[in-house]
């Protein structure tokens, strides 16, 4: 049934519209089970390479700013001064290799979640879609009439269906051409 905006949209069960609104008024107005679909982020733990990388380059600085403030390296020998200076310029470029790992993760999740965007997207049109009935507590769909249960809901709004459902289109599409 489709419904220009002069029109009530009517419950397919009482055949009512005064207590019928849209699926996010309705959860906007405390129907919590009308949730919409969760925006896929990733997350990326990346607080012990920040942590690793701090505690080398706070190491390499102690050597270089203490050691070398107090007159330290004066009374050490030439070899051990040059180790001590080869050791703290390893332990900066592991910070930096650290930090390259960690921006590498977070690229990847973003790239992961980028993917999941076309379906949250998805699930978010189909949830604005739906229309809910207070009289009745039921959520329908006004385009075919009827009723949608919770478990179908939950699979209308489900990124991972509707990741599933794209890709069946896609394939269909591709072996169609």
């Amino acid at each position: 049934m489709v419904t220009t905006p002069a029109q009530k949209v009517l419950c397919p069960v009482c055949h009512q519209a005064d207590q019928v609104k849209k699926v996010p008024a309705a959860y906007e107005s405390g129907v919590t089970r009308l949730a919409p679909p969760v925006m896929p982020v990733a997350n990326v733990g990346m607080m012990k390479y920040v942590m690793v990388g701090f505690a080398l380059v706070g190491v390499g600085v102690f050597f270089i700013l203490v050691l070398s403030g107090i007159n330290g390296y004066g009374s050490w020998p030439t070899p051990l001064q040059v180790i001590q200076a080869v050791v703290t310029i390893l332990a900066i470029c592991a910070a930096l290799a650290l930090s390259y790992v960690a921006l590498l993760r977070v690229v990847r999740g973003d790239m992961k979640s980028q993917k999941l965007l076309p379906a949250y997207d998805e699930a978010l049109e189909n949830w604005r879609r739906l229309y809910y009935c207070k009289r009745e507590d039921i959520v329908f769909d006004p385009q075919t009439n009827k009723t949608i249960s919770d478990a179908s809901l939950q699979s209308l709004i489900s990124i991972e269906d509707n990741m599933h459902h794209m890709e069946q289109t896609q394939q269909a599409a591709v072996s169609h051409q």
